[in-house]
């Protein structure tokens, strides 16, 4: 699928101590897409973008060096027996942003892909690589997981893939209209730079083209940390609630 037809669902973190209606979310963790989670993906994908939904050929992507697809997916308490985190650890050295991320570390390189056991996916995001630019094409996350922090894993995981892989900065598009997902890119440093006129096929609606300043500036990192572990320490808040 081509960067250029970009499609966003809204990314929403409103109660750090929400959870999924019939289970309990105890981790969130990412890795990269797999052959045997398209048929997942698929189906979030089918249900975040319809009735936009024309299908990403994320089997061809696999093998694409230039793309990037990250997988969110839950584990249930009952699979967990992780000792609560003590308030001291910092995201780098967290056993929890350890399982989180795990993955995420040498992600552009293919490392640390195969085996696990089968996971419940939660959401994807896609990234395309382009020059010095990273782009992020499409974010969804299941509708019944959605306002747990997901899409907002999936976005660290995102800079954090594009950090590695040596882009200078994030672009995206989102709806105009769109404000909930316009804030999420705002706190991690995205501003507006352009307009796409009629851009969105369903209704015409305008996309706003948001970048980030360069990812590897000491003034970005610092951001970029700071706002790693605020999200860590409210998935500790939803780890030992009760």
């Amino acid at each position: 699928m081509s960067p250029d037809t970009a499609r966003f669902v809204p990314l929403c973190y409103n109660n750090p101590m929400v959870k999924a209606a019939s289970n309990k979310v105890r981790d969130i963790a990412l890795r990269r897409l797999r052959a045997e989670d398209i048929s997942q993906v698929i189906e979030i994908e089918k249900e975040a973008f319809s009735p936009l939904w024309v299908g990403t050929q994320f089997k061809r992507d696999l093998n694409n060096r230039y793309a990037c697809y990250l997988v969110a997916y839950t584990v249930q308490e009952a699979d967990s027996d992780s000792p609560p985190l003590a308030t001291n650890q910092t995201p780098e050295d967290s056993s929890l942003w350890g399982r989180m991320l795990k993955t995420v570390q040498g992600v552009v390189k293919r490392e640390g892909d195969s085996g696990g056991p089968d996971s419940n996916l939660a959401g994807y995001v896609g990234l395309w690589f382009q020059g010095n630019e990273a782009h992020i094409t499409e974010i969804a996350v299941r509708e019944a997981l959605r306002g747990q922090g997901i899409g907002e894993l999936l976005l660290i995981g995102s800079v954090r893939a594009s950090v590695e892989y040596g882009s200078s900065v994030v672009t995206l598009e989102t709806r105009i209209s769109n404000f909930v997902a316009q804030r999420l890119y705002e706190k991690y440093g995205f501003r507006t730079a352009g307009i796409r006129k009629g851009y969105y096929s369903d209704n015409r609606e305008d996309a706003i083209i948001m970048t980030t300043s360069p990812i590897h500036a000491v003034d970005y990192q610092k951001l970029f940390a700071e706002l790693q572990e605020a999200y860590l320490s409210r998935v500790r808040e939803i780890c030992i609630e009760d």
